[in-house]
Order: C-alpha cells, then structure tokens, then sequence
C-alpha cells in the first residue's frame, strides 16, 4: 500500500516558489488493452488485508465510488461484477533545499526608502551584495494506483496511476486531486503519461 512515487523536482521548485498553488497538476500513465471498456460497466472492490476494516481505505473508496458512478460505473457484489478494482496509494515526505538571498539588515527594506536608510538607494557606503542561505520545504510526493480486473477471466485490462507533489503533505489532502486525475479521462491513451491540471477549491 505504501509505495514510493518518482516526482519531476523542476515542478516542485516552482509551486514552492510560487507559494499557495491554484492548480495542482497530476502527472497520468494509464496501459490497457480494453481500450472502450467493453461490457457492462459494472465492479466490486478488492482489498488487501491491512485495507479490510480500514476506515481510512474506506473513506478513500467512497470517494471513488462516487466518483466512478459519474462514469456510468454501479458497484455489484464481487461475484457478478464484471470489473473488479483494486487501489493503491502512497505518500513520501520529501524536502525540497532552495537558495534564496538574504540581505543584511542594514540595507534591507524600510521606510526610508528602496534599501531602509536614508543615505540613498544602496546604503552607505553603496550596500553589499546580498548572501544567499539554503531553506527547506517539505512537500509530499503522493500517488494512486487502480486496477481493473475482468472478473470472469481474471485479466487485468486497464491500470492506471496518477502521481502528484502539489496537493498537501498528507494522503487525504491528494486523494480527491489524484482520484479525480485518473478518471478525468477514461480510458487515457495506453503508454503515455498525461499532465492533468486542476483548480483548487473547485
């Protein structure tokens, strides 16, 4: 159930630096070889041991139950779906090291003007160039997995991921960004990896 996902460091960068994100963007892998989802779009869970009498894990499949019903899904008992799902997920606190400058008080901002001091616009005698510290910031690389599963012939027929580092630092805070990012489309092109945005708050 734990797993770790692989995440593009370029964008974490920039959603740190840009502060509060209104997007989150999820990174999409789908691979199927039921391309239409022939057949009666009918399914029943599957779960892992330590996912049985979990109520996190159930919280997290109501969601999808959900949203799954708005894809024309209805969920029937394991013996007559024709679909069978099973969900993976993880998340991994990582920190992200930035260099950002840092300048002396003596110049910093104030209410005399560009650099704080009333002796002109780079300090006395001119206003050293600033030093540069390392800041961390932590971020979560979070990632969902479902599979399907033709129940009659036991095949896996689709499987898809989605993988994001924008939507908080725990799993409950990504799940609704990465479940609503894996069925945006459905099925997704098998073998491509798709970008994903989403508005938050939306």
């Amino acid at each position: 159930m734990w797993k770790r996902w692989g995440m593009a460091t370029l964008a974490v960068a920039s959603v740190l630096l840009a502060g509060c994100a209104s997007t989150v963007t999820s990174q999409v892998t789908a691979f199927g070889t039921s391309p239409g989802f022939e057949g009666p779009r009918t399914y029943a869970f599957t779960r892992t041991p330590e996912q049985q009498n979990n109520q996190e894990h159930a919280t997290y499949e109501q969601w999808l139950r959900t949203r799954l019903a708005g894809d024309g899904f209805s969920e029937q008992s394991p013996s007559s779906a024709h679909y069978l799902i099973g969900m993976s997920y993880g998340i991994t606190q990582q920190v992200m090291r930035v260099t950002e400058p840092a300048y002396d008080p003596m110049f910093a901002p104030g209410p005399w003007g560009p650099w704080g001091r009333p002796w002109g616009w780079y300090g006395y005698p001119y206003g050293g160039p600033p030093a540069y510290v390392q800041r961390d910031y932590p971020y979560g690389l979070a990632g969902l997995q479902l599979r399907f599963t033709d129940r009659p012939t036991g095949k896996e027929v689709y499987r898809v991921q989605a993988e994001t580092s924008d939507a908080g630092t725990s799993m409950a805070s990504a799940m609704p960004f990465l479940i609503d990012a894996a069925l945006k489309q459905l099925p997704f092109p098998s073998g491509r990896t798709v970008n994903v945005q989403q508005k938050v708050g939306q």
